[in-house]
């Protein structure tokens, strides 16, 4: 189990070559590369989202829940600060079922792509989503400003918002009505592993 601050920053990006050999000119290491599957649990009134906390399930190499909630210092526009409490699980169905039977019913699906490097303090994500491409810097916030710079990426372009709330604004610029799931096609997925590498 960990419990421990999650400081991140994420920047919308047109593609990963540039930031992957940014990252193995930097010394950056390759950790993974994996499909995800994610379930963001809530109470029919929506009260964990109301207050700023979210319990999500996980499949990609294994199974992971995890709950977020508000940081004791909070972050900024651009670095987001949580409390983050996590650990694995072998049968997501089974806790799935012990939380509905709680009242904590699927509120929202999500589908990425993640590749994960290692630079120094921080973690390096490059996520492709069924609606963009996106690089999390998760580290110490110092480090995350001097990775950003390291990579070509600007702070003044870093968003604290979750991919949700990205999801939504996606949609807004499209004149599109607010939803609750993203997820790949079939053809988007299979486009999404060969950018990123079979997972």
């Amino acid at each position: 189990m960990s419990d421990a601050a999650e400081i991140e920053s994420k920047f919308a990006v047109e593609g990963f070559a540039p930031v992957r050999g940014a990252l193995a000119a930097a010394g950056g290491e390759r950790v993974s590369r994996w499909f995800e599957e994610n379930l963001v649990l809530d109470t029919a009134d929506g009260a964990l989202r109301r207050h700023d906390r979210l319990l999500r399930l996980r499949r990609d190499a294994s199974g992971k829940v995890t709950f977020k909630l508000p940081a004791e210092v909070p972050g900024s526009p651009a670095v987001k600060v949580r409390r983050e409490i996590e650990t694995g699980v072998d049968d997501l169905a089974a806790l799935e079922a012990i939380f509905a039977a709680l009242g904590y019913l699927p509120r929202l699906r999500y589908e990425k792509v993640r590749e994960t490097w290692r630079l120094g303090p921080v973690l390096v994500c490059l996520d492709r989503l069924p609606y963009g491409r996106f690089v999390e810097v998760e580290g110490p916030a110092p480090d995350i400003a001097a990775a950003a710079a390291a990579l070509g990426l600007s702070m003044a372009a870093a968003t604290a918002k979750t991919y949700h709330d990205l999801y939504q604004d996606h949609l807004a610029a499209r004149g599109l009505p607010p939803a609750d799931s993203f997820v790949f096609t079939p053809q988007g997925r299979r486009e999404a592993l060969a950018e990123l590498g079979d997972a």
